[in-house]
């Protein structure tokens, strides 16, 4: 029962910090081209967790951002867990 517990809790504390990782970068590098009412209108192009997954890597490489793959997965989660909500 206390490994379940310790388990459980070190997950969720990895998952805070990738996502205060993934909106670190996004306000370091997403915010100059868009604003938040980008991944809230209503014709938006992502559809699903792997649009989103593409429009990330598409987008850091756009902009040269050099993110490793665990930065773009960070950005991901964030925005993913902020506004769009897939499942994966």
């Amino acid at each position: 029962m206390k490994a379940l517990l310790l388990t459980t809790t070190l997950l969720a504390s990895t998952l805070t910090f990738a996502n205060e990782e993934g909106k670190e970068l996004h306000e370091e590098s997403c915010v100059s081209c868009h604003g938040s009412e980008m991944y809230t209108r209503d014709n938006s192009k992502i559809q699903n967790h792997f649009d989103l997954k593409g429009q990330v890597s598409a987008c850091a490489n756009n902009l040269g951002t050099g993110w490793f793959p665990e930065e773009e997965a960070a950005v991901l989660d964030f925005l993913n867990t902020q506004y769009y909500k897939f499942d994966k």
